[in-house]
């Protein structure tokens, strides 16, 4: 008995060791925790199997399209949550819509039905005239407008058509004359459902960007239709929600609006000069003389603030806008988008150029759309020349704000609050026209304790620092160049390097750039600019690790050389005195009583131009010739230790000079020291 209960025993233990090297315990076998588990998991992604039986969590990584494969003519529909919105999939790729989480549906594909007893939609339709598909695609009242037309006559016998149906809610609460003019009042007559018809087959994936297409309508009325990198399209501002439904005799795309003549309102001018909400931007239009452009141009887009939001804004700037044409310009230049972008158009984000120059961010919320942070509260005015939405703020661009009012809608906190703490904010916003190298929060962060105490409690080195950071005049990264210092505020100059991951000061990093203000440019650094106090020379005797170099200069009869004006910038490889005695003793004598043997070591560690760690790429060999022609290459590792030549580490870098930056390692570099001529 001892013995089985052994042999049990023993065929336990290798059972459990099997399901736990495959990662799988008893349970997961079991079909009642299977049927737990997938309603768990199905709660923990945000929604209940049995409210949502034939959803699918997006994102698509489930079967990776296996699901399809072995269910032919089923296609799937993205479904907006909670708001029944429905996007074909791979039209949408996003997975949250308007920042709302979007499901799977899966259905037959249009023309396909399902079949008892087999997988997918495997019973295929044959095709129907327009109406009929209409009809099939439960959309009633359109088929309904056309009885007795002769465009019905067309619909059913004619074509080929492309038709632009709007669903049945959009026939709901429509104007009186909407209604008259759906009705034709003899049997010829066109009427609006005329507009909604193309001659030809205009499929989907054929649609282009500003695309004007005659319609039935009378004189040959043209629509726009448009197609968004969003995957969304749209005729005339409505959402085409259903396309390519193929037909006998065309094709049908269903759409969410009833849509009207281009013409209906007239140009984008004509539009704002009748509204009595848009008093203040007509007169900012009428200063920056832009109706011309909006009566006869094309396509355009308006995010036109209504009267209300100019009393929002400071009585000062309110007097600008109105005595100052250069900022009345500015203001209505940046309200303006080239293109037609209607409010459909962005399921998540996108950021448009304005006529000023300036970005937009149009934005999808789930409570609206906004541009930058204001709302719009009326969409969609669809004109002959583009589309106007009306909002409830003025966007202000940068060129009409001052450089403070830039640097803390740009997030530079740190800065800004040591420039408003040491009183300074009147300074820089009253400067004219100057250029600031601003330093983002990160980089006051890794400042050392004590310098950042120093700066709280010191309000003249908040100055001193500030004044080093900015140069007179706007200049751009485009005038930048390699090799080339710039006369900042105070005696010091800073150090401009091109390299191939970008652009540094000193030794920091333009991690952004040539932000406009009116008063000045902002360029945003990656470190807080130290100026320097001592020379190269000044520096080198300063630091008591590099003593033995220090007297080799002097006795090369160097200290000129090394103390020479900021017009000259030097990079120095300094050796400490350890790197010196691992030189063998008979070496380092001879290099010692020979001043010309001595001069050329010393060129050996001097590179005619300035280098910088920020400006190496990680695990990437830097290469220069020193003033004595032999190769210097620097190479940082993953690490971050930065060697040169590959056996000399750098236990110091960037020691930055008025003349120059200083290198400090732990070996001599080798030199063959021969006679340049």
């Amino acid at each position: 008995m001892r013995i089985l209960h052994l042999l049990v025993f023993l065929l336990t233990i290798l059972l459990w060791e099997e399901e736990v090297s495959c990662g799988q315990s008893y349970y997961y076998f079991n079909p009642y925790y299977q049927t737990y588990r997938k309603k768990y998991m199905a709660r923990m992604r945000g929604y209940h199997p049995r409210r949502y039986k034939n959803y699918q969590r997006d994102p698509s990584t489930v079967s990776k399209g296996d699901f399809l494969t072995s269910r032919p003519n089923m296609c799937r529909v993205k479904e907006v949550y909670g708001t029944g919105q429905r996007f074909y999939e791979g039209k949408v790729p996003q997975r949250r819509v308007c920042d709302r989480p979007t499901y799977i549906r899966y259905q037959c594909c249009p023309g396909y039905n399902m079949v008892e007893g087999e997988k997918g939609c495997p019973a295929v339709q044959p095709l129907q005239n327009l109406k009929f598909t209409a009809l099939d695609l439960l959309q009633q009242k359109f088929p309904q407008l056309l009885t007795n037309t002769e465009l019905e006559g067309n619909l059913l016998y004619q074509g080929a058509f492309t038709v632009f149906v709007p669903i049945d809610k959009a026939f709901e609460n429509i104007t009186y004359d909407d209604r008259q003019r759906l009705h034709p009042w003899t049997y010829h007559a066109p009427s609006l459902l005329h507009y909604h018809v193309v001659t030809g087959r205009y499929n989907y994936t054929t649609f282009k960007k500003q695309e004007e297409v005659p319609t039935l309508y009378y004189a040959e009325k043209k629509l726009r239709i448009n197609k968004y990198p969003s995957g969304v399209a749209t005729v005339n501002c409505a959402r085409i929600m259903v396309p390519n439904q193929m037909a006998s005799n065309g094709i049908l795309h269903v759409i969410d609006r009833l849509i009207r003549p281009l013409d209906y309102r007239g140009t984008i001018a004509d539009v704002i000069l009748r509204d009595q909400r848009l008093t203040k931007f007509s007169q900012m239009l009428y200063k920056a003389n832009l109706i011309d452009t909006l009566q006869k141009s094309k396509h355009f887009t308006l995010f036109i603030p209504e009267d209300k939001a100019f009393r929002r804004l400071s009585s000062g700037l309110n007097n600008k806008i109105s005595n100052d044409r250069k900022v009345a310009t500015a203001i209505a230049k940046y309200h303006i988008v080239k293109n037609t972008y209607c409010a459909a158009s962005t399921v998540v984000s996108a950021q448009l150029v304005t006529m000023e120059g300036g970005f937009l961010a149009f934005i999808c919320k789930f409570n609206g759309n906004y541009v930058n942070d204001a709302k719009l509260i009326e969409e969609d005015i669809v004109t002959t020349n583009g589309v106007i939405h009306i909002i409830n703020k003025v966007l202000l661009p940068n060129t009409v704000k001052d450089i403070l009012q830039v640097a803390h809608e740009l997030d530079l906190t740190r800065l800004t609050e040591l420039v408003h703490g040491a009183g300074l904010a009147d300074w820089v916003q009253s400067r004219p026209e100057y250029t600031w190298f601003a330093p983002n929060d990160a980089a006051f962060e890794a400042l050392s304790p004590i310098y950042k105490e120093a700066l709280q409690e010191q309000p003249g080195l908040v100055e001193q620092m500030l004044k080093y950071h900015t140069l007179e005049g706007r200049m751009r990264t485009d005038s930048l160049v390699g090799e080339q210092t710039l006369r900042t505020g105070i005696d010091a100059r800073i150090k401009v390097g091109v390299y191939h991951n970008g652009i540094t000061v000193d030794s920091a990093h333009i991690v952004d750039s040539d932000m406009e203000s009116s008063n000045g440019l902002i360029h945003i650094i990656d470190k807080v600019l130290i100026p320097p106090e001592l020379n190269l020379l000044e520096l080198i005797q300063s630091d008591p690790e590099l003593e033995v170099f220090t007297n080799a200069i002097k006795k090369a009869g160097l200290e000129d050389l090394f103390k020479q004006q900021p017009n000259k910038q030097l990079t120095v490889i300094a050796p400490t005195t350890d790197a010196f005695y691992r030189m063998p003793t008979y070496t380092r004598e001879d290099y010692m009583k020979n001043k010309e043997k001595l001069k050329r070591l010393i060129a050996r560690h001097i590179i005619d131009r300035v280098v910088v760690s920020s400006g190496l790429d990680m695990s990437t060999t830097y290469s220069l010739m020193s003033r004595q022609l032999e190769p210097v290459a620097f190479k940082i590792e993953p690490s971050g230790t930065l060697w040169i030549n590959k056996y000399a580490k750098v236990q110091a870098r960037d020691h930055l000079a008025l003349n120059g930056v200083i290198f400090k390692t732990d070996r001599v570099l080798h030199c063959l020291c021969k006679d340049i001529t």
